[in-house]
């Protein structure tokens, strides 16, 4: 089975930028540490507006997907970023190779 991977846009509220930034990255290092299925996940700010996050992540499957929403540093992340995101997209994927 392929590897599946999410491309995910945030754009937040003004003057949030940094509150978010702790909360997403202290998700990913959880994520890539405590879950087995979770094979990368980059944080990424855009370089002209600091408002604008990038994540991708990478699983084992897309159930790994759905487990990393059932864990308690996902739950943190999301209960307490809900009211700093202004718009979310997020890109499903099928890893088709990986390049080192």
């Amino acid at each position: 089975m392929s590897q599946f991977a999410i491309f995910v846009t945030i754009k937040l509220k003004p003057g949030n930028a940094e509150a978010f930034s702790a909360l997403i990255l202290e998700n990913a290092e959880a994520a890539v540490r405590d879950e087995p299925a979770c094979q990368q996940f980059q944080v990424l700010t855009d370089e002209t507006d600091p408002d604008t996050f990038f994540f991708y992540e990478v699983y084992t499957d897309a159930q790994g997907l759905e487990d990393h929403r059932e864990t308690p540093h996902y739950q943190k992340y999301n209960a307490a970023s809900q009211d700093m995101i202004a718009e979310r997209a997020i890109q499903r994927c099928t890893l088709e190779a990986v390049n080192t």
